[in-house]
C-alpha cells in the first residue's frame, strides 16, 4: 500500500522536473512547414489539386500530459505564431528541444474565408508540417462566431510567442472578415465587438494581451493527431 503514494509522488516529481528543464532550456527547436490551398473541393478527392497559399497565419502549441492522482492534466508549455511566404512556407523558432521531443503539437491556421480540410481523404491525419485549406462552408453566423473565438491562437490565455509581431495583423484580418459578414443581429454585433476589443488591447502602448476564449471545433482550431485519437484531451 505504501508503494502507491510513492509512485504518484515520483510521477509528480518527473513532471515537475520536465517542466522546469523545459522552462530553462533555450528555444532552438526550429519548425518548418507549408500551407496549401485546395482549388477544386467540388471534384472527387482523387482529383483534388492544390497550390501554395501565401499569407496564411499558422499557430502551433506544444502540450505535455502531466500525470495526476485522479486524472492527467494537459499543460501547454509553448505556442508560437507564424505566417506563410509567397511559396506557402512558414518557419518558427519553435520551443526548446525537450518540449519539441516530449510534447504533443497542435496546430491552428487562418486565412480569410478558408478553413482546414483533411487531404487527401476524409479522416486523414493532418500534419502541422503540411496543412491544406479550402473555402469555408459554414453559415455566416457560425463563421462569425468562429472568428470571434479565434482571437487567441495560442494556449488560450497563456503567453504567445510572436517574434514576427504577427498578432495584430492576425486580429485585424479576423476583424475585416467579421465586419464583412456581420448581419447586424445582436449576436453578430457581439462577435464583432469582441474582436474589436481584442484588437484595441493588442495595440495599446503596453503591448499585446491575450484574451481567454473557448475555441470552436474545426477551422482555425484543429487538434493534433494525438488529441484527435483521445477525445478527453480536446
Amino acid at each position: 500500500m505504501r508503494g502507491i503514494p510513492c509512485a504518484a509522488a515520483s510521477r509528480r516529481l518527473v513532471a515537475g522536473v520536465t517542466l522546469w528543464v523545459a522552462a530553462l532550456a533555450p528555444a532552438h527547436g526550429e519548425q518548418r512547414g507549408r500551407v496549401f490551398f485546395l482549388v477544386n473541393p467540388q471534384a472527387p478527392r482523387e482529383e483534388w489539386q492544390r497550390r501554395p497559399l501565401p499569407g496564411a497565419f499558422v499557430a502551433l502549441s506544444w502540450t505535455i500530459l502531466i500525470p495526476g492522482p485522479g486524472h492527467a492534466v494537459d499543460k501547454c508549455v509553448y505556442s508560437e505564431l507564424a505566417r506563410t511566404d509567397e511559396l506557402g512556407e512558414w518557419v518558427m523558432e519553435g520551443p526548446n528541444a525537450l518540449s519539441a521531443a516530449l510534447a504533443d503539437a497542435a496546430y491552428r491556421a487562418y486565412s480569410p474565408g478558408l478553413e482546414l480540410v483533411a487531404f487527401p481523404y476524409g479522416g486523414s491525419l493532418m500534419s502541422p508540417k503540411e496543412l491544406t485549406m479550402t473555402f469555408s462552408t459554414r453559415d455566416p453566423q457560425t463563421r462569425l462566431s468562429q472568428l470571434a473565438s479565434s482571437t487567441d491562437p495560442g494556449c488560450w490565455g497563456a503567453k504567445l510567442s510572436d517574434p514576427g509581431a504577427l498578432f495584430v495583423p492576425y486580429v485585424r484580418a479576423l476583424l475585416e472578415e467579421a465586419q464583412a459578414i456581420n448581419s447586424g443581429s445582436p449576436r453578430s454585433r457581439g462577435d464583432v465587438e469582441h474582436i474589436q476589443a481584442v484588437l484595441r488591447r493588442a495595440t495599446e502602448p503596453s503591448g499585446p494581451k491575450t484574451v481567454r476564449v473557448v475555441p470552436l471545433q474545426g477551422g482555425i482550431d484543429a487538434a493534433s493527431p494525438a488529441s484527435a485519437n483521445n477525445p478527453a484531451r480536446r
